[in-house]
């Protein structure tokens, strides 16, 4: 009977590892350069490290000289490509835009993903090869593991003044969760410490050593803005909890808008246009407030 227990324990620790390890290592394709030229708009493929050394791939989409740039992070699987929309939303307006992929994502180095810990690394690179550029103001744009990423950058940035977070969860141990138990809803919370020592072993790090959740109220005299997915009714309340810890200040906005899904799952037509047209508004108005006005409401 002993053993047999041994076995069944052994057997769930090893389901659960492999379920870390596919969530940590996500599969991705060589991103192609879209046709861009004959949207008219000028967009060239670079290269810059991490704050860690770690070669990351950007493509960068100049914009008025004159207005601060954007930097746009994608959510974890994904890659810049699916940020091309925001990208032209955002160039419209006139930002220059860059977008790149973060490690073990799309053609940048590395193998695994720690769901935005090492990441903030990547964004804080980015914000390096921006600064080497001439910008002293960015804007941030981040989904998901990006937001998270963004969050934790930015505590530590004075140059990062604005930030829109789509989807951002309050730690690495909350997508960790959902990717260990799929279909456990009960063993997120009860057996989340057997998910969180696998992906510590594999990150050198626990998922909880940096959190969102925290860091948000340390975004003193920035503007962020919040978008909450109605279809996720559990990120939703975390991220209610969230917007009520970033600093409330005279010159800052802290809020949040509840949009019918995140961009990663997906946004079409009218629901789309009206998604970027919020996202865009937001920067005008306080990463460039020589222009626009914020749209209220969805």
């Amino acid at each position: 009977m002993a053993l047999a227990g041994v076995v069944v324990v052994a057997g769930f620790v090893a389901w659960v590892a492999i379920g870390v390890h596919r969530a940590t290592v996500p599969q991705r394709e060589t991103q192609v350069l879209p046709d861009f030229e004959s949207m008219r708009i000028v967009v060239s493929e670079v290269e810059f490290p991490s704050a860690d050394g770690m070669e990351l791939s950007g493509w960068w989409m100049s914009g008025d000289p004159s207005k601060p740039p954007i930097l746009l992070c994608h959510d974890l699987g994904s890659s810049k490509r699916v940020m091309i929309n925001v990208a032209i939303a955002l160039h419209d307006a006139g930002f220059p835009v860059l977008m790149f992929d973060f490690r073990g994502h799309g053609d940048s180095a590395g193998k695994r993903s720690s769901f935005g810990l090492l990441e903030k690394r990547d964004v804080i690179g980015a914000l390096e090869w921006l600064e080497r550029k001439g910008a002293d103001r960015v804007g941030i744009f981040g989904a998901g593991m990006g937001a998270h990423a963004a969050v934790l950058a930015a505590a530590e940035r004075l140059d990062t003044q604005v930030l829109v977070l789509d989807g951002l969860y309050p730690d690495a141990a909350y997508p960790l969760a959902l990717a260990a138990y799929p279909n456990l809803t009960w063993a997120r919370s009860r057996l989340a410490f057997v998910a969180n020592g696998i992906y510590s072993a594999f990150n050198g790090a626990s998922p909880l050593s940096q959190r969102a959740a925290d860091t948000v109220g340390e975004l003193t005299g920035k503007h962020v803005l919040l978008l909450a997915p109605a279809s996720d009714s559990d990120l939703l309340e975390a991220m209610r909890e969230m917007v009520q810890r970033i600093p409330d200040q005279i010159d800052a906005d802290g809020n949040m808008v509840i949009v019918p899904a995140t961009l990663g799952d997906g946004l079409y037509g009218e629901q789309l246009n009206r998604y970027h047209e919020r996202v865009r508004a937001f920067f005008e108005s306080n990463l460039d407030p020589r222009q626009g006005e914020l749209v209220a409401g969805w």
